[in-house]
Formats: structure tokens, C-alpha cells, sequence
């Protein structure tokens, strides 16, 4: 199974993954969105992406 890594860049409002997607985040609605679909930030993102597009994702986010 392939995997997807991605991390959460607060700074700059961004989620960025491995496979060159960047994504701007949006605080008013808390969430962004990859491949044509939303995510919201208050879930379990890693999960939802997971479940979404049957890859595995990896949050790489140091917090």
C-alpha cells in the first residue's frame, strides 16, 4: 500500500504532503481541501484521508 506523508505548516496556513499537493487551510470553516474534497481540521484528518482514498497517510507534524 502506497503512503502519503503530510504535515500541517501553521505558519503559513498550509497542509503540505509528500506527492506535491499544498493546501491552503481555512480557519473561518476550519478546513481545507485535497483532491476536490474537503477535510476538517477538528477531525481525525490522518483517518479521514485514509478512509477517503484507501491509502495510507501519515501525519508528520511535530507539535
Amino acid at each position: 500500500m502506497q503512503e502519503i506523508e503530510f504535515y500541517f505548516d501553521w505558519d503559513g496556513n498550509k497542509v503540505i504532503f509528500n506527492d506535491g499537493m499544498i493546501c491552503d487551510m481555512d480557519f473561518e470553516i476550519e478546513s481545507f481541501f485535497y483532491k476536490d474534497k474537503k477535510f476538517f481540521l477538528e477531525s481525525d484528518v490522518e483517518k479521514d484521508l485514509c478512509y477517503t482514498f484507501n491509502m495510507r497517510y501519515v501525519n508528520m507534524t511535530e507539535y
